[in-house]
């Protein structure tokens, strides 16, 4: 079908006002944080789980592949489809918390939903997921979540947001509409993801290639009656590291994460920024009196400010969950024993209590200090490797030094907790071109005069992407796994060939002419 009959097309079928074609439109959905493609046809806004089904129909029926978009925080391609055919889905309408089911101990949202919605819903009935959302939970969805997995709060002990989920409701290539899990049964309710095999987790990291996500179903526990903080020094990141394995053995932490000095400048979470978040702490924060006496001295931490925090070459903070503040003590007494055996030092745990004061603040790390360009690149590794694969990372990146400085391009790591695992995510910063994108993202306003004026560098951009997969296959030798997949990790090139013959065949059954997100999660094949 032609471009216009298309758009026409679609538009009786959904509305006019839900397709978006203006020039302006299609340009801005053809970018992620790092990828950049074609403009797709025309982008769907869809304000119900029926315009999904409505559109997907007419789209694939006439032979256009269709992409579905998340909160368009990732840097992987997952949803830059470099198409000019295709058809994009912008499910940020869909924001509905649509049942919270305190008995029977799930919610139910739609896939538009931000984790911060959904935190804020929960909050006054002193409930939460297991996993309870990304760093950049103002934006990110749901939905779009749970097609490319992560982790960030609750994952020391509850893991990613693949464990935390019952159910999908998700629409196939022909628009088919299916729900997994127990919710898919005959009047069904999702309080469990099986059943039988378990369906739900084919649709989970799927990066969008097995269906469009309308809704999600996921599990509900009791906010804990206490909470606690603790804020560590280390000289050097090897020293860190051993720490984290320490932690995760021991099994302490609900979040658990560790920087470098210029994460600790540049983060809105852990810059400047933290002692205006911290000072909201007391007003966000409703859990219960024993939760608000453990942030008693945010207003003092608010003045006393994050300068030693950015004078520590690496620093590991968490969080503590507990039954009570004796709970609360025994486990950051332990922690601290542990800190002083790996040669680190008490700081002022400004960051957790920030962070937990604020939990989704805006995305200021989506741009470096002074407006470079950032792109992260990780992988969850296991805990006898973790040494060894930052070793071997760093010292690739070392014997690039003169092109780093040359360019201008900086390294700066992150490290997060996870069961059995350590996630590694090296992140680069280059002086670049600052799009529309990375602006709304970083709720900036007003950008700096300077850096709208940024050229494109491709030259950088190239560098950076050299590292980039340099530091993926090394990841990936070491027994790496990775989240939010995409069009850029190494995902199919890892897997045993009876692996990659079910996932194709699996591919082909749910969407046997190629069009539901084409590209991403498995390469096409041929024919």
């Amino acid at each position: 079908m032609n471009h216009v009959d298309l758009i026409a097309a679609l538009s009786a079928a959904i509305g006019p006002e839900q397709v978006l074609h203006d020039e302006r439109s299609r340009a801005y959905f053809a970018h992620d944080l790092f990828h950049s493609g074609r403009p797709p046809v025309c982008v769907v806004v869809p304000l119900t789980p029926e315009h999904v089904v409505d559109a997907v129909r007419v789209a694939t029926s006439a032979g256009h592949p269709v992409v579905p978009r998340g909160g368009g925080m990732s840097y992987t391609g997952g949803y830059v489809a470099d198409d000019e055919n295709a058809v994009m889905f912008d499910l940020r309408r869909l924001d509905r918390v649509l049942e919270i089911d305190e008995v029977n101990r799930f919610v139910t949202v739609e896939a538009g939903c931000t984790w911060a919605s959904l935190h804020e819903a929960l909050a006054a009935k002193g409930l939460r997921t297991p996993y309870w959302g990304p760093l950049s939970g103002q934006r990110a969805s749901i939905g779009g979540t749970l097609s490319q997995n992560s982790v960030f709060f609750g994952s020391v002990r509850h893991g990613s947001a693949a464990e935390s989920v019952l159910s999908v409701d998700v629409v196939l290539a022909d628009g088919t509409r299916m729900r997994t899990g127990s919710a898919g049964d005959t009047d069904g309710k999702p309080f469990v993801r099986w059943g039988g095999p378990d369906i739900t987790g084919l649709f989970v990291g799927d990066v969008g290639a097995f269906g469009i996500k309308v809704a999600a179903s996921l599990r509900l526990i009791k906010v804990s009656e206490a909470i606690g903080f603790g804020s560590y020094a280390f000289d050097d990141f090897e020293t860190m590291l051993r720490m984290q394995v320490d932690l995760a053995h021991a099994g302490h932490g609900a979040e658990a994460f560790g920087i470098d000095a210029y994460k600790a400048r540049n983060s809105a979470q852990t810059g400047k920024q933290l002692g205006a978040a911290a000072k909201t702490a007391l007003g966000v924060l409703t859990s219960g009196k024993t939760l608000l006496s453990g942030l008693k001295d945010v207003a003092g931490m608010a003045l006393a400010g994050t300068s030693a925090l950015e004078q520590a070459a690496y620093s590991l903070h968490l969080t503590v969950e507990g039954d009570d503040d004796a709970h609360i003590a025994l486990q950051l007494a332990r922690i601290e024993a542990l800190v002083k055996r790996n040669k680190g030092r008490v700081l002022p745990a400004v960051v957790p209590k920030g962070m937990r004061g604020r939990p989704f603040p805006p995305l200021r790390s989506a741009l470096g200090v002074d407006g470079q360009r950032w792109v992260p690149v990780h992988g969850i590794v296991p805990l006898g490797e973790i040494v060894a694969t930052v070793a071997e990372v760093e010292a690739m990146i070392s014997a690039r030094q003169a092109d780093l400085d040359r360019l201008d391009v900086l390294y700066s790591p992150l490290t997060t907790n996870v069961p059995n695992g350590v996630l590694f995510e090296p992140c680069f910063y280059w002086y670049d071109e600052v799009t529309p994108l990375h602006i709304e993202a970083t709720e900036l306003g007003e950008a700096p005069a300077a850096w709208l004026k940024r050229e494109r560098r491709d030259d950088r951009r190239a560098f950076v992407m050299e590292l980039w997969l340099d530091t993926a296959r090394i990841l990936a030798r070491h027994g790496a796994v990775n989240f939010q997949i995409g069009r850029a990790y190494p995902f199919a090139e890892k897997l045993s060939a009876p692996t990659t013959a079910l996932l194709h065949g699996l591919k082909a059954q749910l969407d046997p002419r190629g069009l539901m997100n084409p590209g991403a999660l498995l390469p096409r094949q041929a024919g």
